[in-house]
């Protein structure tokens, strides 16, 4: 058995709905149709997943794999490493994202300038903080 990553927001709501019986299907899905057989692609496609979406006020159209996308981009603006990225969207290897999605990447040169500005700055240094100052280079 794996485990899945979820949100507060959306481990409370499973945990509405599972907190009534339901029948689980043999192969070990847990959204199964009321005799507990799993869901086929074409009735969560098109009966489940559009009704969502609608609910949602989702435009019409909306995929699943549209909102892994949303996802995937909201985990990375959002400063989440590839690694970290790839590992919620169950790859193995952080490449794919960081080729699919590198180039919604913060510009690292942006963000190595601020690095250093601010551990400089907060030492109040004219030069890095873990450099001794006082003495004498050697040439």
């Amino acid at each position: 058995m794996s485990m899945l990553w979820l949100p507060a927001w959306c481990g409370i709501s499973l945990a509405s709905c599972f907190s009534r019986p339901r029948p689980r299907a043999s192969d070990g899905a847990v959204f199964t149709t009321t005799t507990g057989t799993p869901l086929g692609h074409v009735y969560y496609g098109h009966n489940l997943f559009r009704k969502a979406v609608a609910s949602a006020g989702l435009p019409e159209g909306t995929t699943s794999h549209d909102l892994r996308h949303h996802f995937a981009s909201l985990l990375l603006a959002a400063g989440e490493s590839v690694i970290g990225v790839a590992e919620r969207l169950g790859h193995d290897d952080a490449s794919l994202v960081l080729s699919t999605y590198g180039h919604l990447m913060p510009d690292s040169e942006d963000r190595t300038r601020r690095a250093v500005d601010a551990a400089w700055g907060a030492a109040g240094a004219a030069c890095a903080p873990d450099v001794p100052q006082g003495v004498r280079s050697v040439r």
